[in-house]
């Protein structure tokens, strides 16, 4: 009859608190490990430019996400904001979102993922009423168990191994890659891949296929979402980082309740006292004067905080998520290499001291350790009541992953003193003071930050890099047939680092059947027409104060959308790529091609699908290429080069002091007075082209019949060179040509030496170095940012990026001699096909049905 009360207080306790690190406390560790990941690593390639993170306000409005709450295979995720709660204890530690989003939004996942109805402090109310979260922060590796206490079926019938909840798995050890699909965390890992791949693509994988989540939204409610998606990324990143950090709180992988409620008397909590740890651990955090240390002792202590260390221990590089939490779970947990290994086997906890026989380890064999005797002092420093001594037992903490163990740490104390050391009791005992938990707080803190940080690099492991394919350009155009970009090709190369296993070997991470989309992310160009007369880089758009708001960044103007948009190719599959391994891949854009009026123009390339241990990864590459770069190529054949000027025909003929100037001169009639031109000289004729990045016999565009006073233009998108980042890097292409006369027949092949000369050599002559073009907004740092606006130019009154021009040589100059013509030559007649472009015969690869695949 007395069952039924003691299991109605146990329900009562277990209500409350039994969280692991207090969050000040998870905050701190959290920004240490962000600054201990690839993300602050400047000798590997930027993570954060790799997943397209380094633009203005990549994350929004620092406070709307998303909840995925009715599961991941679905359409439905719920707007959810931060609370001040998380905002104000992360600016405490100066982190703010304008300053370091990707940081700030990690920190809110490890502060909020304590959610809890009867929190201490009170924290807010978690997304999913009621859910009891620190229920599921207990992992015990060597039982290979959940927290498990009697009576807990009462409070919750579903208590889940850390691991698992952390996740988003049936069983992270044995089927980590099936999901929980009645699953009540909605911030595991599977929610966090999910929610990248809808940020990158606002693709969602629904029933098996991966289809657009976003049909029907205009432009600003889809950045809004693809920023919310990479907030709710970074949150639930955050939150698993707070439950691996928790493994390195003994208590937490010992299965030991601490919420110190409904306490018996001084000494009996039914549900295990308040940890006095991570009391002290985070007065130690926030630097504070004082902690309260909770019931049942609920003595207050003030005292100096020491501060923390976290650094220094070497971050690990697990190829699979649960080597974090343990390599070897079970019995041999004793052998294993993940955080709750290491806390389990290497340390006593209050209710779990020396001699307990529930683990092996550390030892109950008091003859294991040497043994000193102090005169304890209070942990403020000032002496005790009188010289009772206090036994300090000092052993040995092995570190599996490091192959070493370290000596002399005191892992418990003996004596009739408190664990304040304040008060005697009546008969001797072990407990924990200050001396131990420092010694803990030195060895379990920066191996916490190792381990979160070693998780983030995991978790962001896929890596892409782009590269142009052997033609030169990643899209091609005949700019006056094609309303954009149909096709894009690039060469992709699997560059995900190795990870290793438990014994060290490397685990290659491949990727095998998954599939891969070309995003093209881009701001609309609000001035663009074909002819470009207007475009962002002629006036009144030639200057970045008018193509964006100083004062407001992310607003529109008259020359840009301030909303950017982006445009996803079709699904690419059925390729697989080792690591290391590179391939060209043919994206399909002809349902929704790429436009030309775009400024800011980024490609990503992203894959989903296995990935190592992983079969549902998602990984990404990010690659700055330049705004549409315009390549304008006039038959000026009109005009005639004659020394440092150019002149027409007419000009030429009727003035003798020019004719002297004509080479060679059997091209003048001087039997004539005045002399004049010999009829087959010096004569305007068609132009066959060929264009070429590289093999002129392979052009990747050619026109064949170029009449004079017409032009072809041709639109490529090419890398880019560093913008604003210093040194900066050309990235200027040399573009070959190659121009003969049009020849229509052999009744119309020139007979004459001199016309052959004159008709058969242009200037200037290839090959033309050729800038990328550039409007691009770029991040130079958190409170600095630069826009660079590349202005276009006239030739013949009309606009282009690059424009050159064929005229006759008249004098046998040298190639590059410069002249006039550009100030010269007569504008081409408006209203005319003259300013029209001259159609132009693209490289097939550029406009066949993507598909064609080549491995490198």
């Amino acid at each position: 009859m007395r069952a039924r009360p003691i299991l109605s207080i146990l329900m009562l306790c277990l209500s409350a608190p039994v969280h692991g690190y207090e969050q000040a406390t998870h905050a701190r560790m959290t920004i240490e490990a962000f600054h201990a990941s690839l993300f602050a690593d400047e000798r590997s390639a930027s993570l954060t430019k790799s997943l397209g993170l380094d633009t203005y306000a990549p994350l929004g409005d620092a406070a709307t996400y998303f909840e995925m709450s009715d599961g991941l295979d679905s359409l439905s995720a719920f707007v959810r904001n931060s609370k001040k709660y998380e905002q104000d204890m992360s600016a405490r530690f100066g982190v703010k979102a304008l300053d370091a989003p990707i940081l700030t939004w990690l920190v809110f996942g490890a502060i909020r993922e304590d959610d809890n109805p009867s929190e201490d402090p009170p924290t807010p109310q978690d997304v999913t009423p009621g859910l009891k979260r620190p229920l599921n922060h207990f992992y015990d590796p060597y039982r290979n168990s959940a927290l498990d206490v009697q009576g807990l079926f009462l409070v919750d019938t579903e208590v889940q191994k850390n691991p698992d909840w952390a996740l988003g798995s049936f069983d992270a050890f044995t089927d980590p890659n099936r999901p929980e699909k009645t699953r009540r965390n909605h911030f595991t890992v599977m929610d966090a891949r999910e929610a990248m791949f809808r940020a990158l693509t606002l693709r969602g994988a629904v029933g098996g296929n991966l289809i657009d989540i976003s049909g029907g939204l205009d432009a600003a409610t889809k950045q809004a979402w693809r920023q919310a998606y990479w907030a709710t990324t970074l949150r639930a990143v955050g939150d698993v980082l707070h439950l691996n950090q928790d493994m390195a709180q003994p208590q937490h992988t010992r299965n030991e309740p601490h919420s110190g409620r409904l306490c018996l008397n001084d000494k009996t909590c039914l549900a295990g006292h308040t940890s006095v740890y991570e009391k002290y651990v985070n007065m130690r955090a926030l630097q504070a004067a004082s902690f309260d240390a909770g019931l049942p002792s609920n003595v207050p202590i003030v005292m100096q905080a020491r501060e923390l260390s976290f650094g220094g221990y070497p971050v690990p590089s697990f190829g699979k998520y649960t080597d974090y939490w343990s390599t070897t779970p079970g019995d041999r947990a004793t052998q294993g290499k993940g955080l709750a290994d290491y806390s389990n086997r290497g340390f006593f906890t209050a209710g779990k001291n020396l001699g307990s026989s529930e683990y092996p380890s550390p030892s109950s064999n008091t003859s294991d350790y040497q043994v000193r005797t102090v005169i304890p002092v209070r942990w403020d420093g000032t002496p005790t009541a009188d010289n009772a001594p206090s036994h300090v037992y000092y052993g040995s903490v092995r570190d599996q992953l490091q192959d070493a163990s370290t000596p002399d740490v005191p892992l418990t104390s003996f004596g009739m003193w408190d664990q304040f050391l304040q008060a005697k009791s009546a008969a001797p005992d072990y407990t924990l003071n200050r001396i131990n938990y420092d010694a803990m707080a030195d060895l379990l803190l920066p191996r916490a930050v190792a381990y979160s940080a070693g998780l983030i690099n995991f978790f962001f492991r896929g890596r892409i890099e782009i590269a142009l394919p052997d033609e030169g350009v990643f899209a091609l155009a005949d700019h006056g047939v094609t309303k954009g970009f149909t096709k894009l090709r690039a060469k992709i190369t699997n560059a995900t680092a190795s990870f290793v296993d438990a014994q060290n070997n490397p685990q290659p991470q491949r990727m095998n059947g998954g599939t891969f989309f070309a995003v093209i992310r881009y701001h609309t160009d609000k001035q663009y027409v074909d002819s470009l007369d207007t475009v962002v880089g002629t006036s009144p758009c030639d200057d970045f104060a008018s193509v964006v708001n100083p004062a407001k960044l992310d607003a529109s103007t008259q020359c840009r959308d301030g909303v950017e948009q982006i445009i996803v190719s079709k699904p690419f599959t059925g390729i697989a790529l080792d690591a290391g391994g590179q391939a060209l891949v043919e994206f399909d854009f002809q349902n929704s091609p790429i436009p030309y009026a775009m400024t800011d123009v980024i490609l990503q390339i992203v894959y989903r699908g296995p990935l190592g241990s992983e079969t549902d990864a998602v990984a990404v590459g990010t690659i700055d290429v330049s705004e549409p770069t315009y390549f304008t190529y006039h038959n000026a054949t009109d005009y005639i080069h004659l020394g440092e000027h150019v002149y027409t025909r007419g000009e030429v003929d009727s003035n003798p002091q020019l004719l002297a100037l004509v080479q060679p001169q059997y091209c003048v009639d001087y039997r004539q007075t005045p002399p004049h031109l010999v009829s087959s000289c010096l004569n305007q004729f068609k132009l066959d082209l060929a264009v070429s990045f590289g093999d002129l016999s392979n052009p990747i565009a050619q026109v064949e019949g170029l009449p004079n006073r017409r032009f072809v233009r041709v639109a490529w998108l090419t890398t880019a060179d560093d913008g604003f980042n210093s040194p900066a890097k050309k990235a200027a292409r040399g573009v070959s040509v190659m121009v003969r006369p049009h020849v229509d027949g052999d009744s119309a092949r020139p007979s004459e030496k001199a016309s052959l000369n004159q008709r058969g050599t242009c200037l200037p002559l290839d090959p033309f170095d050729i800038p990328a073009r550039h409007s691009q907004m770029t991040v130079i740092s958190p409170t600095q940012v630069g826009y660079r606006v590349d202005r276009l130019d006239k030739l013949r009154d009309v606009n282009g990026w690059f424009s050159t021009s064929c005229i006759v040589n008249g004098d046998d100059a040298t190639p590059g001699t410069p002249d006039d013509r550009t100030i010269v030559m007569s504008p081409l007649v408006p209203m005319t096909d003259e300013v029209l472009p001259y159609p132009v015969n693209i490289m097939p690869a550029y406009l066949a049905a993507p598909g064609a695949i080549a491995a490198m």
